[in-house]
């Protein structure tokens, strides 16, 4: 069985495409956001497992999971057996402080 993007590296030092807010799920299609939530409460899942969530074929599963993982909302663990599909979500952006505040601290 063949696992999309099987092949692509999950670690941090990647140079994918980066994470996505909780925001923009609101932009992917029900099917897809439905998927996305209950991965987020599961923390990840491995293909079968999905695709028994979704109640679709195997075919329109590896679709979905390819699409969101080509996106940036997916990442694959391939350390594991089978392979783990995690969401890439961060809760909100990072706020950075500006440059002239921390001269002023100094």
């Amino acid at each position: 069985m063949t696992y999309p993007a099987a092949g692509a590296a999950s670690d941090p030092g990647d140079s994918g495409p980066a994470p996505k807010t909780m925001t923009d799920l609101l932009a992917l299609a029900d099917s897809e956001r439905t998927l996305m939530n209950w991965l987020v409460r599961q923390r990840g899942a491995p293909l079968g497992d999905i695709v028994a969530h979704t109640q679709a074929e195997l075919a329109v599963a590896q679709t979905m999971v390819a699409a969101l993982v080509a996106a940036g909302f997916l990442t694959v663990d391939t350390a594991t057996d089978p392979p783990i599909f995690k969401p890439n979500l961060v809760s909100r952006k990072p706020r950075t402080v500006p440059d002239r505040l921390w001269q002023a601290l100094d």
